[in-house]
């Protein structure tokens, strides 16, 4: 045991003798023989490091500390909750809202309420003892601000392909308050306030509330279910999807065994949202879907509200948003909001999770092949076939630097090349065969990620579409050029060079941010919960992380 986690047993061994069996007054309640504000002061003063030393980091999360250090020494020291040896009752409204973060996914074993109810609980309380209160309340409350504003964990520790944390210092200000009831008030402010959000964490509760009340509907795996089918399994798919919303309860009559139009309309909202192949029919896949446990659900639902929390507070109101488990990409561009599908990374070359900025476009562009892709992809096409480069419009040229000769690629001998001797650069010509298509759309990043056209359009077909080397091919590059180039010289800049077939470098009239999430759960159309396939498998990641279960105790019910 290190010597912090010995100094925060010792804390809680202590106010758990001094505790007895008390539990926290309501209402004002007033120190008993109060030692003066002096000697409360001056014991703050020397408990703020010890306590921050003692409530060492929990699962890898730095705590704010140096913020609670800084707002003790803005106010002189002077306590936080007590003034006036009154005790501020918003100390108990932060108990409850401490032990009500389950409700966003986060766990109330991090932010200490029940030590802060032990101290509440004491009746004589020294200097010390109210000081120790004091910095470990507000210890509470930075925390759980900042977590609840910025996430818990650090994403990029979790899986390096995450690279989207926007932290903000929102939460710091909290501790800049006048009052302790004014900090506390302010705290329902700093969750995102995404509609999102806010509808997952109301199904994380349902969710939560519901295992604890019930246990899991199962669905007997066996043949395929369908219309105008009876027995006992029908019975069971219709309770399940009461169970999980997808049918609202009704005094109306039914026959729980019959497979009826209203059971088969019910099971296909249920297949909808969890992107399966809506016929109404329970197959296995679906049966699979409807048998993943409530407890399951919740946590997946936790772990979608933390990506959240690693966003900007605030989105920008032109955006676009490619969500990379949906195969989508949104544009939300002067009040107006247009979808197309896209094809994404395949789970050996995952597209990355983050932020760009998109300041220009290519047309007619010439596929410069990154190097991974030539060592991986085109050198073995060119063992199997010298020719391939001539076929498809590629050019070789010695090297990546400039001014590299160009070669005659039928005269290498690539047999004998191997993988990590490759060392030429491939430039593949625009042409209807072109791996680009028309358009090039360029956000400038480390991870050479773009989006663009592609002459492969039979893969938007497919309902998961994740088949390329990390980049975004576009269902309809053409309408999403016309949209970010609206109303302005550019588009008719644009319009010319594709008709000269010319290659041409258009600058946007408007930079327009780019995000590209991973969210495993969503709140559809209708509000409810869809939950899709963890195609690059990062919701483990995310249990392995977090480390916890998101639920209340059930003996505190």
């Amino acid at each position: 045991m290190t010597t912090s986690a010995k100094q925060l047993l010792l804390l809680i061994c202590t106010s758990l003798a001094l505790s007895a069996c008390s539990t926290p007054q309501s209402g004002k309640q007033f120190i008993v023989e109060p030692p003066s504000e002096s000697q409360i002061k001056s014991s703050v003063k020397e408990q703020v490091s010890l306590t921050l030393n003692a409530f060492t980091p929990v699962a890898g999360q730095a705590l704010p500390n140096n913020s609670v250090l800084g707002a003790y020494e803005a106010r002189d020291y002077d306590p936080i909750w007590i003034k006036n040896k009154t005790l501020n009752m918003s100390i108990y409204k932060l108990v409850d809202i401490l032990e009500q973060s389950y409700t966003h996914g986060l766990s109330p074993i991090h932010y200490h309420a029940e030590i802060i109810k032990e101290y509440l609980a004491l009746k004589n309380p020294t200097p010390q003892q109210l000081a120790e209160m004091d910095v470990i309340a507000t210890i509470a409350l930075a925390s759980y601000a900042h977590d609840l504003s910025n996430g818990r964990y650090e994403p990029q520790l979790i899986d390096p392909n995450w690279q989207l944390d926007a932290p903000n210092n929102n939460w710091n200000d909290l501790l800049h308050l006048d009052s302790a009831t004014d900090m506390v008030n302010y705290l329902q402010l700093l969750a995102p306030r995404s509609p999102q959000y806010q509808v997952l964490q109301k199904w994380l509760v349902y969710y939560q509330d519901l295992s604890l009340k019930e246990k899991d509907i199962f669905v007997t795996p066996g043949s395929l279910l369908t219309a105008g089918d009876e027995g006992p399994r029908v019975a069971q798919l219709r309770a399940r999807l009461v169970q999980l919303g997808d049918i609202r309860f009704s005094t109306r009559k039914v026959n729980e065994e019959q497979f009826d139009i209203r059971l088969k309309d019910a099971l296909k909202r249920f297949q909808r949202r969890h992107h399966l192949s809506a016929d109404g029919s329970a197959g296995s896949q679906t049966i699979e879907m409807l048998n993943v446990p409530l407890e399951m659900r919740a946590k997946q639902i936790a772990y979608n509200l933390e990506r959240w929390r690693w966003l900007p507070s605030e989105l920008e109101a032109n955006r676009i948003w490619v969500d990379l488990t949906n195969y989508t990409v949104d544009m939300h561009l002067n009040g107006e909001l247009t979808s197309m599908k896209v094809v994404i990374g395949t789970t050996e070359r995952k597209t990355p999770v983050f932020k760009g900025l998109m300041t220009y476009m290519v047309t007619n562009p010439t596929w410069r092949v990154p190097h991974r892709i030539a060592r991986e992809n085109l050198l073995p096409k060119l063992q199997a076939d010298p020719n391939y480069l001539v076929k498809h419009g590629y050019k070789v040229f010695s090297s990546w630097s400039i001014g590299a000769k160009e070669l005659d690629s039928t005269q290498i001998n690539w047999k004998e090349i191997k993988e990590n001797e490759m060392r030429f650069r491939f430039e593949q010509t625009p042409d209807e065969d072109n791996a680009m298509g028309q358009y090039k759309f360029m956000f400038p990043n480390k991870n050479d990620i773009y989006l663009h056209d592609t002459p492969a359009k039979h893969l938007f077909r497919q309902t998961e579409r994740a088949f390329s080397s990390g980049c975004i091919r576009l269902e309809n590059p053409a309408e999403f050029a016309q949209k970010i180039t609206k109303g302005s010289n550019q588009f008719n800049q644009m319009r010319k060079t594709l008709k000269e077939g010319s290659n041409s470098v258009i600058s946007l009239p408007t930079y327009i941010p780019v995000y590209l999430i991973y969210f495993t759960a969503a709140a559809n159309a209708n509000g409810m919960p869809e939950f899709r396939n963890d195609i690059y498998e990062r919701d483990p990641l995310m249990e392995e992380a977090m480390g916890y279960k998101p639920f209340r105790v059930k003996d505190s019910i």
